[in-house]
């Protein structure tokens, strides 16, 4: 890695730098910012404009599959703060980010199924879903498939529109007194005695304290050159909008193979396909159709539905299989926060205050993120 010269220009300077800024990036700086610690935040283009800013919204801690309890319990940890977070950034930014709290509706066809699904529902005992029949069902999303006998409702599953979040977290952080630097690209780390002291970007260094690498899949390069390894892969994943007639949706339909959330003016966001390894950002027409056949399935009315437009994002899914939370072995004053795939929205409140707390001295099991140390990923990796 490349030192410092001595006659090198400055053009900025913080306690913390945080690199990325999308969903995960920008909760940080509010959150290290709310801390009252001076802060940087760089942006490649525009805050929201990547794998965030392509995702639709859904805060869904109970609804969503994890891969273990620790993940699970860190995503309805986050779920449940976003309540007072939202009326906080919306206060600070005066962005709103179309928070809407109607609940998740899973619907199924079969009573096999509903039992399945009704088992899954109370495996907790914090659960309070709902069981509702057909007349219940069709009473409630009008239009719905009359195949469907019954669904599972979640009353605590919330969402909202990534795009305004992230602005209102970069608004909010720039309230509390950070700066926030778009279309600033972060090309290197710089050293001195095995501890960073700023980056070199295209448009000039910034020295800074502490660097918390969180830009999504453009982190490996930067992650590298600390020494270490973290791979993550693209994710494709392919969306449609499109806007009924007559009556809104009113709840998040979340079925099994696609799902439906209801936004202003009557759009709904109708999503999404599951490529791995593709780093195009086209919406295939064999894509298209899929999604709206299947939203079709459940509420037949989308055929009827006016288009809005389509859209695709690439999620950061980690190889480890679980996002990396923590301090980066090695270098001293390097951090991270990456691979969080399809739960960076839902992720990000729990995200951005545990690695606040980490920058301040807090020990990571008191935070809850020592399962997504390097330790723990090395631990698994043997």
């Amino acid at each position: 890695m490349p030192k410092i010269h001595t006659e090198a220009t400055v053009i900025g300077h913080a306690e913390c730098l945080v690199i990325g800024g999308g969903v995960i990036g920008s909760s940080i700086a509010y959150h290290v910012a709310r801390e009252g610690r001076s802060t940087i935040m760089l942006e490649r283009t525009m805050p929201g404009e990547g794998a965030s800013g392509a995702a639709a919204g859904m805060l869904a801690a109970e609804s969503e599959e994890f891969i273990d309890s620790d993940l699970e319990q860190l995503a309805r940890t986050s779920r449940d703060e976003f309540p007072e977070l939202v009326r906080e950034l919306e206060r600070l930014s005066g962005v709103s980010v179309e928070f809407r709290t109607e609940g998740f509706v899973a619907p199924f066809r079969s009573e096999a199924e509903g039992e399945r699904r009704w088992k899954a529902a109370n495996m907790r005992e914090d659960n309070q879903p709902e069981w509702w029949n057909a007349k219940e069902l069709a009473r409630r999303i009008p239009g719905i498939d009359r195949q469907a006998i019954g669904a599972i409702y979640r009353s605590k599953e919330t969402q909202l529109v990534p795009v305004q979040l992230c602005r209102a977290y970069a608004g909010a952080a720039s309230v509390l007194g950070a700066t926030i630097w778009s279309c600033t690209h972060a090309e290197q780390l710089v050293v001195q005695n095995g501890r960073v002291c700023g980056v070199v970007t295209d448009r000039g260094f910034f020295s800074c304290d502490q660097v918390i690498i969180a830009g999504g899949l453009d982190s490996m390069n930067l992650l590298d050159q600390a020494g270490f390894h973290y791979p993550l892969y693209p994710v494709k994943g392919e969306a449609v909008a499109v806007s009924l007639k007559d009556h809104p949706l009113e709840y998040t339909i979340y079925a099994d193979d696609i799902y439906l959330v209801p936004k202003q003016k009557n759009e709904v966001w109708i999503g999404a396909t599951s490529l791995p390894n593709l780093y195009d950002k086209e919406v295939t027409v064999e894509g298209l159709e899929g999604l709206l056949a299947r939203a079709a399935a459940w509420l037949p009315r989308v055929r009827e539905a006016s288009f809005v437009r389509t859209w695709a994002g690439l999620r950061p899914q980690a190889a480890a299989g679980r996002p990396f939370i923590g301090a980066v072995p090695g270098l001293e004053g390097v951090y991270a926060a990456v691979g969080h795939y399809r739960n960076g929205v839902l992720l990000s409140e729990a995200t951005g205050r545990a690695m606040a707390g980490l920058l301040k001295g807090a020990d990571a099991e008191e935070l809850g993120i020592s399962n997504f140390s390097s330790v723990r990923i090395k631990e698994e990796s043997l």
